[in-house]
């Protein structure tokens, strides 16, 4: 086969279109991330994580199992009968 013909019959060349354009948009953002992850990681330290204290809003009446419902009325057995 001459040159000729391998060039006439050779497929086209591949060109960058929108979608390789978003896909290097993704991997900059992807990396922007990783960089802004490690920054926030690297902030703490070697420091402990501290668990907020947190207190009951609701007296303790509120969690007992016959207590009537909150909004008045009595709820609806639990067991599927009517």
């Amino acid at each position: 086969m001459s040159t000729t013909a391998k060039k006439r019959y050779s497929p086209p060349k591949a060109r960058n279109d929108a979608y390789t354009g978003l896909l290097a948009i993704s991997l900059l953002a992807l990396i922007i991330s990783c960089v802004l992850l490690y920054l926030d990681y690297a902030q703490y330290g070697t420091q402990k994580p501290q668990m907020p204290r947190v207190e009951r809003s609701l007296p303790p009446a509120a969690f007992e199992p016959n207590s009537p419902a909150p909004m008045g009325g009595n709820p609806p057995p639990m067991d599927g009968s009517n």
